[in-house]
């Protein structure tokens, strides 16, 4: 089982990087998805927006011939759709409508309530289908159960998630490098013999290479991500988070800088009065790139803070989990909390 894991992996890799290296050369030459430069851009050369198309396309391609060879691989659950398991088919069909909402906003841009409108959408589908959150860990006791409201959980969480995903996209390599390192933190996590969620771990290890395959080409400017791209892979880590069970508290702690800068900058927005959802350098990768600090020392330092803490969920229990996840609180209230009460610059 282990080198079909890795199959699904190289495969998507391959897809990813034909399909993305196919895209930017078309895009250039017919001048699609190619935004105009904005004030808070950090980049000077006008790029396509198509790496999260390339990286969906990639990941369906792969899904799909993981159907056709080997279906038993991607199976949650006992009930099924024309042969393929009912979990799946909600998530295929949530990630498609998505994807293709967020892609006319890569072309075009939306209106950011059209947008959040999309996302719900997508996330009642997933919640239609039977992905939900029974009970959650809680580290001083029996598990929460959730009952009825669980389908409205669910749907703040997809959101949630996908707007911290979207939001980490700043500058090259951030958002689709934390969200690879999340995706094989639960692909490991998914293999250990504790867990032994093989459809987890096969969706995480395709996801994985597909992402990768971008990074070839985002890594060296060629690429940006998109908000296709970005709020794929936040609804992609949020269903492995939930579906099966068991791993919130992971995704939540190898995200917890994201989740946390977030929550900042969603607050300070508030307090300034302007929308939630406003384009500004306020985010923490622009603060510390006004700081002096190069590209580079932040990819890396958001590279490791998410290795580490992905590599502490997998030797801990939830209890260890909670004390890592207030840990990082304390330190970024430090760090953020002072800037914040500064004018942000727009």
């Amino acid at each position: 089982m282990p080198g079909v894991y890795w199959l699904g992996a190289v495969i998507a890799l391959i897809f990813s990087i034909i399909i993305n290296g196919w895209l930017i050369t078309l895009c250039h030459k017919k001048s699609w998805f190619v935004p105009a430069i904005r004030p808070r851009d950090e980049h000077s050369t006008p790029t396509p927006r198509v790496g999260g198309i390339g990286i969906v396309i990639a990941f369906l391609i792969t899904i799909v011939l993981f159907l056709i060879f080997s279906n038993g691989s991607l199976g949650f659950g006992n009930a099924t759709i024309f042969g393929i398991d009912r979990n799946l088919v909600g998530f295929l069909v949530a990630i498609i409508w998505l994807s293709a909402i967020n892609a006319i906003d890569d072309y075009r841009g939306l209106p950011w309530q059209t947008k959040l409108l999309s996302q719900v959408i997508a996330a009642v589908i997933i919640t239609g289908f039977g992905i939900l959150i029974p009970t959650l860990s809680n580290p001083f006791g029996q598990q929460i159960v959730i009952g009825s409201y669980s389908s409205f959980l669910v749907i703040i969480w997809l959101v949630v998630i996908s707007n911290v995903i979207n939001w980490l996209d700043s500058i090259d390599g951030v958002a689709g490098g934390v969200s690879a390192i999340t995706l094989i933190i639960l692909f490991l996590l998914s293999v250990n013999v504790a867990v032994n969620q093989p459809s987890n771990a096969m969706l995480a290890i395709i996801g994985f290479g597909a992402t990768i395959g971008f990074l070839l080409y985002n890594l060296r400017g060629k690429v940006f991500l998109g908000d296709t791209g970005s709020m794929f892979l936040g609804f992609l880590i949020g269903v492995l988070a939930i579906i099966s069970g068991g791993k919130v508290a992971t995704v939540f702690l190898v995200l917890a800088i994201p989740f946390l800068d977030a929550s900042v900058v969603f607050v300070s927005r508030v307090i300034h009065r302007q929308s939630p959802f406003l384009a500004d350098r306020r985010h923490l990768t622009h603060r510390l790139l006004d700081r002096g600090y190069s590209k580079k020392t932040i990819l890396l330092v958001f590279y490791a803070v998410s290795l580490t803490f992905g590599l502490v969920a997998l030797n801990t229990q939830t209890t260890g989990k909670f004390w890592a996840v207030l840990a990082t609180m304390v330190v970024m209230a430090l760090f953020i909390l002072p800037q914040s009460r500064k004018k942000p610059n727009i």
